[in-house]
């Protein structure tokens, strides 16, 4: 498996990517080949010294792609953070693709992992609405209106279905669909 390295303002050096790359192909025995493993390191510009550095795995994998990304005050310190993040995913994705796969697997209603979560998804509403045409600072501002997290709408620029949501740093983040 290749890992592929990413840093941005910082050294990274062999021995880390050497751990990083030994640890990550542990984590992904769980999959079945991955295609793509991406680390990123950088220097983060936080005021707080615990999140001087941040890291960002990315695995692609038949279809999925887990990421998960921490901070912390060293490299490794960011890296073991984000390797246990990432393993907990990891366990999430292969219980589920094993609900899917295997037909004795199917009769049980929720499996538990190991940290004691429910692993299976349930839908208990469901809504339909009509899709407004907006321009997305529009539709950022119905969010903001509504007070919600997110807010699906038709994008009237490009005509395809977008969303816009509120990110952690306060900020509004647009996703829009690919054009085919």
């Amino acid at each position: 498996m290749q890992v592929e390295f990413r840093q941005k303002g910082c050294h990274l050096q062999d021995s880390i990517r050497e751990l990083a790359t030994g640890r990550v192909d542990h984590l992904t025995r769980f999959l079945d080949e991955p295609r793509k493993v991406e680390v990123f390191f950088s220097e983060n510009n936080a005021k707080a010294k615990e999140q001087r550095y941040l890291c960002e795995v990315t695995v692609v994998s038949h279809g999925y792609v887990v990421r998960a990304h921490s901070t912390g005050m060293e490299l490794l310190q960011a890296f073991d953070k984000v390797e246990d993040k990432l393993r907990h995913q990891l366990e999430r994705l292969k219980t589920k693709v094993l609900q899917r796969s295997h037909p004795h697997h199917r009769d049980t209603k929720v499996v538990t992992s190991e940290l004691g979560e429910d692993l299976e998804v349930k839908i208990v509403k469901s809504k339909t609405f009509k899709v407004p045409k907006l321009d997305p600072e529009e539709a950022a501002f119905q969010m903001d209106l509504l007070s919600h997290s997110f807010y699906l709408f038709s994008n009237a620029k490009t005509g395809r279905s977008a969303v816009v949501y509120r990110r952690d740093d306060g900020t509004v983040g647009l996703i829009d669909q690919e054009a085919e």
